[in-house]
């Protein structure tokens, strides 16, 4: 019986994503979309973000980089509208048209590609319109910057006339991580958490929206999409299966587990930070793998511990500097660390360049590592 009813569970879940039925962006940025009067007038979006969008998730091969974020997403509401914004009629199909843009700025709904001016692709129907599209860019391996993209909203109701133009800019810019205090000269042993992560939770803030749910449905169907996180992909091998899906589903209905706590003060061992960070998201295809050896640098199992401690990195600003990659007990003097929180001008992107970010946790456990001594 309660098999059944999670795979009831689970089916309506999926359902609800598919079909957009959802009438809040839950967990993520919202383009929610009114007209300027009552029963006519323009359409109009009505948002409540930045207008920089960062492309969070890279994927680079070739010496060229996919970058994509599947957020903010473009919705209609049942609610009643703030002040100054006005509901749609029912049956108001909603497309949106490419007005401008950078050629290496591109927006994808479902399996339309728009990045040439005058293209244009159907949003939805009023009331159930809610479209995630898939905000990307296209650039060459290692370059950094701010593209701009302007769009409108048309219809063919006559009740409604297009939209006043609107103005993105989408950045593959990484966001500062904090970076700690310098530790003390003798290092010392601090508890870290090794908290599991949560299948389905992309952005880790600790939960699974139908969002997420909406995004790892897509990146099932289609897996070239560069947007896979680490979130869904539970076993770190580039694709999301029928069963991850299901255990983000889970994670959706149960809650994310709670992290365990820890038996005994101790820092993360080198083969908890090898399997968690340096497996996933460094040693993989075109990056620090035995094959490629990006910046002459391998990080898979056999070869991390002998290329990082100890070593000067390849950069010259960084060993000219007296930086070792690592760096034992000197945390503030290891490279690795600067390269993960980011690194100054001149020493090269932040890392790992294809894929999210590590979280302040993971980065945590690399600097506790570091500052217990490096023990291989």
């Amino acid at each position: 019986m309660a098999l059944a009813l999670r795979s009831v569970a689970i089916a309506a879940a999926l359902w609800l994503a598919a079909a957009g039925v959802a009438q809040a962006c839950v967990g993520s940025a919202c383009m929610q979309i009114w007209s300027t009067a009552d029963g006519g007038g323009a359409l109009t979006i009505q948002w409540d973000f930045a207008d920089h969008i960062h492309a969070v998730g890279c994927f680079c091969a070739g010496g060229q980089c996919s970058c994509a974020t599947i957020d903010p997403g473009f919705i209609t509401s049942t609610d009643p509208p703030p002040p100054g914004f006005f509901g749609l009629a029912d049956g108001t199909n909603v497309s949106v048209e490419i007005v401008a843009n950078d050629p290496e700025a591109k927006l994808k709904i479902s399996n339309a590609v728009l990045d040439a001016p005058g293209e244009s692709t159907s949003l939805g129907t009023v009331p159930t319109l809610h479209e995630h599209p898939s905000w990307q860019l296209k650039l060459a391996q290692g370059v950094i910057g701010d593209y701009s993209l302007s769009f409108k909203l048309t219809t063919d109701s006559p009740l409604y006339d297009d939209s006043a133009l609107f103005v993105v800019a989408l950045s593959n810019r990484p966001t500062p991580t904090p970076v700690a205090a310098t530790p003390s000269a003798t290092p010392t042993a601090t508890a870290t958490p090794l908290a599991p992560r949560c299948p389905g939770d992309c952005n880790e803030d600790g939960s699974v929206t139908i969002d997420e749910l909406l995004h790892a449905v897509r990146l099932t169907l289609d897996p070239d999409d560069p947007t896979i996180c680490r979130g869904f992909d539970v076993n770190g091998d580039g694709t999301i299966t029928i069963a991850e899906l299901i255990m983000a589903v889970n994670s959706a209905l149960d809650g994310c587990p709670n992290a365990p706590t820890p038996t005994a003060t101790r820092p993360a061992t080198l083969a908890e930070i090898q399997r968690t960070i340096f497996s996933s998201s460094c040693a993989i295809s075109n990056c620090h793998n035995s094959t490629f050896a990006s910046g002459t640098l391998v990080l898979d199992a056999e070869h991390a511990y002998d290329q990082l401690v100890g070593v000067p990195p390849a950069i010259d600003a960084a060993a000219q500097a007296g930086m070792l990659r690592v760096d034992p007990g000197h945390p503030e003097n290891s490279f690795l660390l600067s390269k993960l929180e980011g690194p100054s001008v001149g020493q090269g992107s932040r890392m790992p360049l294809a894929g999210l970010p590590l979280t302040p946790g993971e980065i945590q456990l690399v600097r506790d590592w570091i500052a217990a001594g490096a023990q291989q």
